[in-house]
């Protein structure tokens, strides 16, 4: 028997009496005319402790009740199972008071608690419920234990008059230390929260100053509304500069302060959960809190706008629909689901069309929804759901795989059971089961669904899009399904198969530069190599020195020539006669270029603005810079035996995925510095566009920079990386 299914709040409390101890109390039978037994009532010191009663026809056992009387005036009910294959089971647990002697209620009885257990096997116990005693509907605290059936934590709520769902709650554990909190409409400012979670002045400043970014790539989530304060959210919210937060309807949209987002159940500024009840469910739960910290993880240009309240509103997704067309939102996602309803018997048609308009009249916003949970073929007509049903070319549809992230995919990953699919309806596959993000009032919480997957899909878009800019919804769109990673057996999708994020960008930065020729001599091979797998941010001049630092570095791992793969770097690098590569940069770097994966590589030769970049076969490339060896040895002064030149392969990774997520802030933003900058010579090169303010003055500052965090001890691998990188990016100028 598992003892955790008997625990009460306190050791203390009585575990339930095992059948041999049960014999030696006193026992009253009831029988029938036909001498059937129909009720067995057990007691201990003249207070019933056991009641069972059986069917009068068969005398099965139907109902198992037992009783006890943890203090004065109160007991505790449990209707236990009486199947066989789960005898012992908990069914219902209630203290109560103002029982009568038979423990049957009465008019003055009151629900002081109920322990609420899992529905499915093992039937942990999830929590004990506290009931408000003037009114026993209402759940005034919920308590947790731990593994030893100790309390763990408590919940406690808030209610207003005349409002049925709380307004507020607060965790403790048992010392009185909070873990969690939340409060409808609580104010937002985020100097002050960025304070209260620890961060520095330093890093206040530059946080705060992250929302003023003009740049910032907008995503829409239409959800149930969100704890905006939340430590992983509350430096992701727009900063719309056409309302501010100061009592007036500046933009004139008849929203006042609507500075990143609205809420339509208060119809006020502020998107916060007021939805769902906090009270609901085995811990509080904001499905739109879940989604935006999914959507938002681990981006810094994301300006998120939250539009909380009843999604099938038409007024109100017509008013959400004309805030994306002014402020250009880029990115809307959409984990909701509209039943079809096509004669209208749910009200909902208008809804649908609602829907419609917002796509159609946002043409240049992609929107990113979820398939929907119900294992359904949506190709089926009587299957559909809207707007996963919707067909327009800026609508993505996002089924779940089951993994909770991209990082746990292998071999036996697949689509995840309950995801709908259909090679019509649905485009890709993204994770989508026990995803972890942020949780109402504070810490993370692991949900599944299609709702997780869709704003995972939102976040690879934003770094797409972050990167190749040009592209438009259709096209982003596109290159996602083309370049999505096929599965063995392939899902009934579109694709085939789930996101690629790498691929996505290799093949998107490809189209962007080949055949191309860059205005003004800079770029060259090396740059070329590392840009299209991803290390550089933009076309420009890359030093030997940073080539050779990065192939060597832990940001790249050598992989056997066998075992190339697309986006790999080959490298042609120089060796000595015993195998060592030759010591200085000029000596050893020779070229470099991406691998395709067919046998082609992407190269560009040499950093003369007439030298285009092109696809050329891998082996071509190596003879072409081989037939030069000779010649380029003898002017290094070395001769043939020690000057051999041998290619190379490579698998890199950036210095944000090296790190994944742990840089601070001052970290990250030096690093979003540089690569604008990077993106500015790309523009420099490859179009003409001059760059902004001084160069020199840009470079000292950030190498300056640089030099702080080395000194307040950043890691060696961030220091070095970003040194080199420098260098290449002064050495242009």
């Amino acid at each position: 028997m598992n003892l955790k299914n008997f625990a009460f709040l306190f050791s203390a409390i009585l575990i339930l009496r095992h059948e041999a101890a049960l014999a030696e109390l006193r026992t009253i039978e009831e029988k029938n005319a036909a001498g059937i037994v129909t009720k067995q009532k057990s007691y201990e010191n003249e207070r019933l402790v056991e009641e069972r009663l059986f069917n009068g026809s068969t005398g099965v056992l139907g109902t198992w009740l037992r009783y006890q009387y943890p203090g004065s005036g109160r007991v505790i009910k449990t209707n236990l199972s009486v199947k066989e294959d789960e005898k012992m089971r908990i069914l219902t647990q209630e203290e109560w008071t103002g029982l009568d002697n038979k423990n049957n209620t009465t008019p003055q009885a009151v629900l002081l608690r109920s322990w609420v257990y899992d529905t499915s096997a093992p039937y942990d116990l999830e929590y004990i419920a506290v009931h408000d005693k003037d009114n026993p509907s209402r759940i005034q605290a919920k308590q947790y234990l731990n593994e030893k059936n100790q309390l763990k934590s408590t919940i406690t709520f808030t209610y207003k008059e005349g409002r049925e769902k709380p307004v507020s709650f607060v965790e403790k554990d048992p010392s009185g230390k909070i873990l969690s909190r939340f409060s409808l409409y609580e104010k937002f400012d985020v100097p002050a929260r960025l304070r209260e979670l620890g961060k520095t002045a330093a890093e206040v400043k530059v946080l705060t100053a992250q929302r003023e970014n003009p740049e910032k790539i907008l995503v829409a989530i239409i959800d149930t509304g969100f704890d905006y304060n939340h430590a992983n959210l509350v430096t992701k919210w727009w900063n719309n500069p056409t309302d501010p937060i100061d009592g007036i309807d500046n933009d004139g949209n008849g929203w006042v302060d609507d500075n990143f987002g609205w809420d339509q159940v208060a119809n006020q500024h502020l998107p916060s959960e007021a939805i769902i009840s906090f009270a609901r469910d085995q811990r509080p739960l904001s499905h739109g809190t879940h989604v935006a910290a999914i959507a938002s993880h681990g981006l810094s240009n994301i300006g998120l706008i939250g539009f909380g309240g009843e999604y099938t509103d038409v007024a109100y997704m017509d008013k959400v629909s004309a805030f994306i067309k002014k402020h250009g939102v880029k990115v809307v996602n959409m984990s909701l689901g509209i039943p079809l309803d096509h004669k209208d018997q749910l009200g909902l048609k208008a809804s649908v069309r609602a829907y419609q308009r917002m796509i159609e009249s946002n043409p240049n916003t992609l929107f990113v929804v979820a398939a929907g949970n119900e294992l359904k073929n949506l190709d089926v007509f009587a299957n559909r759901q809207y707007p996963a049903s919707f067909m327009q070319p800026n609508v993505l549809k996002v089924g779940a795989l089951d993994v909770g992230s991209l990082e746990q995919i292998n071999e036996k990953t697949k689509m995840a059971y309950f995801s709908n699919w259909g090679k019509k309806s649905i485009d890709i596959l993204a994770p989508g089961w026990e995803v972890m993000a942020a949780s109402l009032g504070g810490g993370l919480i692991a949900h599944s669904g299609t709702s997780m997957a869709s704003p995972y899909m939102v976040n690879q878009v934003v770094q797409l899009w972050s990167e190749l800019p040009h592209l438009t919804a259709t096209e982003v769109r596109e290159l996602f399904i083309a370049t999505a990673h096929k599965m063995t057996p392939e899902p009934e999708i579109r694709s085939g198969g789930y996101v690629d994020l790498k691929a996505a960008l290799m093949l998107g930065r490809q189209k962007l530069l080949e055949g191309k020729k860059a205005q003004r001599t800079g770029p060259n091979c090396w740059n070329s190599a590392t840009y299209l797998a991803g290390i550089s941010a933009a076309t420009h001049y890359t030093n030997e020195s940073e080539f050779r630092y990065l192939m060597e570095s832990p940001l790249c791992k050598q992989v056997p020539a066998n075992e190339t793969r697309t986006g790999d770097i080959i490298a042609l690098r120089r060796y000595s006669a015993n195998g060592k590569i030759l010591p200085a940069p000029f000596m050893s770097e020779v070229h470099g270029y991406t691998d395709l994966g067919d046998g082609t590589g992407f190269t560009k030769n040499g950093p003369d603005q007439n030298a285009g970049y092109e696809i050329q076969k891998k082996s071509d490339i190596f003879a072409m810079y081989k037939a030069s060896e000779f010649k380029n040895c003898k002017i290094i002064g070395l001769n043939t035996k020690d000057c051999v030149m041998k290619e190379v392969a490579y698998r890199c990774q950036t210095l944000s995925e090296y790190f994944s997520g742990k840089l601070n802030p001052l970290e990250n933003e030096l690093l979003l510095r540089i690569l604008a900058l990077e993106k500015e010579l790309g523009d420099y090169f490859m179009t003409g566009k001059s760059i902004q303010g001084n160069k020199d003055t840009r470079i000292e500052d950030l190498q300056h920079q640089l030099n702080q965090l080395s000194q307040q001890g950043s890691a060696k691998v961030f220091i070095d990386t970003l040194s080199f990188r420098l260098s290449s990016l002064a050495s242009q100028f």
